[in-house]
């Protein structure tokens, strides 16, 4: 009996999933195909990723590899709550660019706010980016998100020049909580 609900078919699919986008992001394919490449070109601000509950994982590593890889600023927040109150911000212009990773198969609800919140990113001329899960189980969706978007903080940090390699600050910080 395992702990969590995943099955060996689960992890089978996964990793079946994940050769296959590992042709569409890799390095050996810089093209206009390339979903990571891509996304990794068209941000020039600060990213805030939205997310449905299921995917926060994916999310919360996106946000975390952007920091630690290209060494920027990022955000994340639920987009049920987005439709609440973070929309307010949009009112005001900003270099913040929303990052929509949507779900195959979000509920029904989660559909209607990120249908909302697209037609009010249009009306109000603000560009956005939607990096759409896999169809497939949980596992597969969350695995291949974070797959593709760590390769787009590479390539990310590649554009700006910036080595994905050191984390100095970390360092700083280490060196300081182990002499206490």
């Amino acid at each position: 009996m395992s702990i969590l609900p995943i099955t060996k078919a689960d992890v089978i699919e996964s990793i079946t999933k994940l050769e296959e986008m590992k042709k569409q992001v890799s390095s050996s394919n810089l093209t206009q195909t390339n979903p990571s490449l891509n996304l990794a070109e068209w941000i020039n601000g600060i990213p805030l990723i939205y997310y449905p509950y299921g995917l926060q994982a994916a999310a919360i590593r996106f946000k975390n590899s952007l920091q630690e890889n290209a060494k920027i600023h990022a955000m994340i927040e639920d987009v049920i709550e987005t439709c609440h109150n973070g929309i307010v911000s949009w009112e005001r212009s900003s270099n913040v660019q929303p990052i929509l990773i949507e779900g195959k198969d979000d509920y029904i609800k989660t559909k209607e706010r990120w249908g909302m919140l697209k037609e009010y990113f249009e009306a109000n001329h603000v560009d956005y980016r939607e990096m759409l899960s896999i169809e497939g189980n949980i596992l597969s969706k969350l695995i291949n998100l974070i797959y593709l978007l760590d390769y787009s903080t590479i390539f990310l940090a590649i554009l700006n020049k910036t080595d994905p390699s050191p984390v100095a600050s970390i360092d700083f910080i280490k060196n300081r909580t182990t002499k206490s």
